[in-house]
């Protein structure tokens, strides 16, 4: 939501998370950013095994709302299509539950596994749903230095290699179900 102030800077880093599985893990993440006092944006899942309604997960959403962070709508194109449902209005009724949820309006999007489905928002129709960004818009992937650990794999290299490097402008996504302490079983 603050790329168009933070861009101007020498240095910046887009922090992401795409909480796909666990919301568990990614409040693990949100306590390390807020000690670091680094802000960043978790996308959030309606359709997973997570329910964003619980008392936990619901306290997970106000406790990032309450430290600064952005939550945005993780969506899933396919669900729609598997039930035959109108794309748009779904959509719109996902975006608004989230919202609901939150108290707040959502800024910002991301698909959910983008490789493999089409997807029905991108950058040239976001003011149709009344969204400021899609988190795979050229402005995140392609003027700045796009990284990500998708599959739990860093294709271009360690986040930290970037950072060493003093690579001026990086949006970093992590999947915080790809991380753990001692052993991936954690996470099953």
């Amino acid at each position: 939501r603050d790329y168009g102030k933070n861009i101007r800077n020498d240095k910046v880093i887009f922090m992401r998370h795409d909480v796909d599985m666990s919301v568990q893990n990614a409040l693990k993440f949100a306590e390390i950013e807020n000690e670091m006092g680094i802000k960043a944006t978790y996308f959030i899942r309606l359709h997973c095994d997570y329910n964003i309604f619980s008392f936990k997960n619901y306290k997970f959403i106000k406790i990032l709302l309450k430290s600064g962070h952005e939550i945005g709508l993780h969506h899933e194109a396919d669900f729609s299509r598997i039930y035959e449902e109108d794309e748009k209005e779904f959509f719109n009724r996902a975006r608004k539950v989230l919202e609901i949820v939150m108290g707040a309006k959502i800024a910002g999007i991301t698909p959910h596994e983008p490789s493999r489905i089409k997807t029905l928002v991108n950058e040239d129709n976001l003011k149709e749903f009344g969204l400021e960004y899609e988190g795979y818009s050229s402005k995140f992937t392609k003027d700045v230095k796009y990284i990500s650990d998708s599959s739990c794999r860093w294709r271009e290299g360690c986040m930290c290699e970037f950072i060493k490097k003093d690579t001026p402008k990086l949006c970093i996504t992590v999947h915080p179900f790809w991380w753990y302490e001692k052993t991936p079983l954690e996470n099953y």
